[in-house]
């Protein structure tokens, strides 16, 4: 399914279930829906409205949480819990960075994925992320809230690949494209960050969390081509 066929199934998703009169009545989390049930018994699901859901003068700005549910946890993912996970996978478990990387761009343009190539082409030891890593990453952010239960485990490919997709499209959604957001650019340009920090020295996982972490628009990197993020949509 591309980005724009997500998007609708969303917003259609948060109008059936009163999204907005929840946030006029400040109801948050009053409402979960299953998106994605693995094979291996893994399942996505999006509880919303969001802490942070609110309506303004622009309009209703939508808040959700993305949900795990993985080997008996549930548990919440953010764009630091992904970034983990990515870091985790190149640097110990020896993913290929580089297809890597191309999965990615071409997730970030289209959205659909062949999931059985990925698989053959991604091939890397899984492995849980270190308590030395999850220490860097808590460390990084600093007095924000830090959920390690999204790093208490390796995800698969297939639930990295999609657990990016459900997250990314709250930029697209809040931020959009068209009026000159930089909606999902902005969390994919930090993921190939981290495949570049993973491969070379020149900037850091920290680094990394704190600009997924601000609130503005972190300048560009000379040492990296963000030239895919023109093709976004």
């Amino acid at each position: 399914m591309k980005f724009s066929e997500s998007k609708k199934m969303l917003l259609q998703i948060f109008d059936k279930n009163n999204f907005k009169n929840d946030v006029k009545n400040n109801r948050t989390h009053t409402s979960c829906h299953k998106l994605v049930s693995f094979s291996n018994g893994t399942k996505i699901s999006i509880s919303f409205p969001g802490y942070k859901a609110k309506i303004n003068k622009y309009g209703l700005v939508y808040d959700y949480r993305v949900d795990i549910q993985k080997n008996n946890i549930t548990t919440s993912l953010s764009h630091a819990n992904i970034i983990t996970d990515i870091f985790n996978k190149i640097v110990y478990g020896k993913m290929d960075a580089n297809k890597l990387k191309n999965f990615l761009i071409h997730l970030s343009k289209e959205g659909p994925v062949d999931i059985e190539l990925i698989n053959k082409e991604l091939q890397y030891t899984s492995i849980l992320p270190h308590r030395d890593l999850i220490s860097r990453v808590k460390l990084a952010h600093g007095n924000k809230q830090y959920n390690h239960l999204g790093n208490s485990f390796d995800l698969t490919i297939e639930e990295l690949l999609s657990s990016i997709k459900w997250i990314v499209l709250q930029e697209d959604i809040n931020y959009p494209i068209s009026k000159g957001f930089e909606g999902r650019k902005m969390p994919f340009s930090r993921y190939l960050e981290i495949i570049h920090v993973a491969q070379t020295n020149s900037h850091s996982l920290e680094e990394v969390i704190n600009r997924a972490l601000a609130h503005n628009r972190p300048n560009t990197w000379d040492d990296i081509d963000y030239s895919f993020t023109k093709f976004i949509l």
